[in-house]
């Protein structure tokens, strides 16, 4: 090992990457900026059916993270306000969270929302196995009108001189949903949810009530060279319609469809939403999340009208930020109304259970579970790291990890990362799922397949694998290949060191998500 252990190879220029620091800008100044400034020019076409549903609450965006999102929430799982954007998202939603917003909407009109979360199996009441394996969610939504507006009869505004009402008195008027949710990880990489809603609204003396349902789904895979997407999609305000008085009005039935992305390079959320209400035309969304450290993050995002923005351009716009401390978390967002005015969200979370240590919104786990390897063993590398490189997005350090039981026992590359160097990182070795195998080239023998599995920071390049093959009586050829998007790449292997008993090889080969060393059958 000696051997292995000395092969270093020469420094190359570090590739220049765009730093979280720069992602919202350029967002904002290539995308969200000229996007509203040439919609700006055209008019809104009103929907026919506009103003037709009751309940019109209820198409108001929950939480602040996503609304600073533009709303493209459909395919982000794992947050407690997905019982409001798709249930389904809480099915990877783990310990218990208490989440509350306030949003201070225009024209003194005001919202409050509750958000109570906990896994099924910590449950007692619940008897079937399945129900205990998901997790359940409480919501409240409240939406409420100033307490004095005028109440007028409206009998004298056919008055030729005086046409006003005098004012009899005030009123107020509010809105109330309460949501049973429930999301369940149907398989490994597919999550699906609903959540059943209690829905009153109370107008002066006048009050309707109804029931709904929303249904959702997700679904995490691979795309464009490995990376892993989810795609989300949910069905909201199903029922039969509030009735007031003697006639019953529709809810705001509206389907949605999104595509979620973190990139691994700069830890970045991006999002896509598509959404169409039965009372207006669809709806595009794209929004933006930047990590700037362990504890602050950056968001940004644009929701578009099909026929333009009702109160113009600059009201599909929203910006916000969140900090994450140990157990809290605050987040803002901010949207304008065009004369309307602007609204002002504020959201806090708290999270019970054990402590842990804030973490990015990253993806480290790069491939859906149905296509991890199996029967899998893990290898913990010891580093040593090396600083090359200081910038505004953070410290590049050079690591390379030992782990002497491993068939890859070197390992090199070039992380990005804000904290300390890691001590350490695991990779994982097992065998390929069936599907997968299938693809390997003909004529191969697998001798290990290997994924990385925890690896702290961005990594910047390529990886370095250094191998190691025992001798034979009679020579083995060694293939390294590693998975692209369209198939099986060969890795160029070449020969290092060798003596009577061991030859070294070493592989630079891009990230992916799967490697595997073989051998051509003899």
């Amino acid at each position: 090992m000696k051997n292995v252990r000395q092969l270093r190879k020469s420094e190359q220029s570090p590739k220049r990457v765009f730093g979280s620091r720069f992602f919202i800008p350029v967002f904002l100044t290539f995308i969200l900026y000229p996007l509203a400034f040439s919609l700006s020019a055209h008019a809104a076409k009103i929907h026919p059916d506009a103003g037709s549903t009751s309940a019109a609450f209820l198409k108001i965006g929950a939480g602040a993270r996503a609304v600073s999102m533009g709303g493209a929430f459909t395919a982000v799982a794992g947050d407690p306000y997905a019982v409001f954007w798709n249930p389904a998202g809480l099915a990877v939603l783990k310990d218990r969270h208490a989440s509350f917003t306030h949003n201070e909407y225009f024209q003194e009109l005001g919202q409050e929302m509750l958000v109570y979360t906990m896994e099924g199996e910590k449950l007692r009441f619940l008897r079937s196995p399945a129900l205990k394996k998901g997790t359940w969610a409480l919501g409240l939504n409240y939406f409420h009108t100033p307490k004095d507006l005028e109440r007028r009869s409206g009998r004298y505004e056919s008055d030729p001189l005086y046409p006003v009402s005098p004012v009899e008195g005030t009123f107020r008027a509010y809105d109330l949903a309460f949501s049973l949710g429930y999301g369940y990880a149907y398989n490994a990489d597919t999550g699906v949810g609903g959540a059943v809603k209690f829905i009153s609204q109370t107008i002066d003396d006048e009050s309707g009530s109804t029931a709904a349902l929303d249904l959702g789904v997700t679904r995490s895979f691979n795309w464009l060279g490995g990376r892993l997407f989810t795609a989300g999609a949910a069905v909201q305000n199903m029922g039969p319609g509030v009735k007031f008085v003697s006639r019953r009005y529709d809810l705001p039935l509206t389907l949605r469809a999104g595509l979620s992305h973190r990139i691994p390079e700069t830890g970045a959320l991006l999002s896509f939403d598509v959404s169409k209400p039965v009372d207006n035309y669809p709806f595009f969304a794209l929004g933006l999340e930047q990590q700037l450290a362990a504890r602050l993050a950056l968001r940004a995002g644009y929701r578009y009208r099909l026929h333009g923005n009702e109160l113009g351009a600059w009201s599909g716009f929203s910006a916000g930020m969140g900090l994450a401390l140990e157990r809290l978390s605050f987040d803002y967002a901010f949207t304008p109304f065009g004369n309307m005015g602007n609204s002002h969200r504020f959201s806090i979370s708290f999270r019970f259970g054990g402590k842990e240590r804030p973490k990015l919104r990253t993806v480290r786990d790069t491939v859906p579970a149905s296509e991890r390897l199996t029967a899998a063993r893990l290898h913990a590398y010891a580093v040593t790291a090396m600083a090359l490189r200081l910038s505004p997005s953070g410290v590049q350090y050079r690591l390379d990890g030992i782990s002497p039981d491993s068939p890859a026992p070197n390992l090199s590359f070039r992380i990005l990362t804000r904290g300390e160097p890691p001590a350490a990182f695991i990779v994982a070795e097992g065998e390929l799922p069936e599907k997968l195998s299938a693809t390997l080239p003909g004529g191969l023998k697998v001798r290990s397949s290997l994924q990385l599995v925890d690896v702290p920071g961005n990594i910047q390049g390529e990886i370095t694998f250094r191998l190691e093959s025992k001798r034979t009586a009679e020579p083995v050829k060694i293939v390294f290949l590693y998975r692209t998007l369209d198939g099986w790449e060969r890795g160029k292997l070449e020969l290092k060191n060798v003596d009577a008993e061991f030859a070294w090889f070493e592989a630079v080969v891009p990230q992916s998500t799967h490697y595997v060393i073989a051998a051509f059958d003899p």
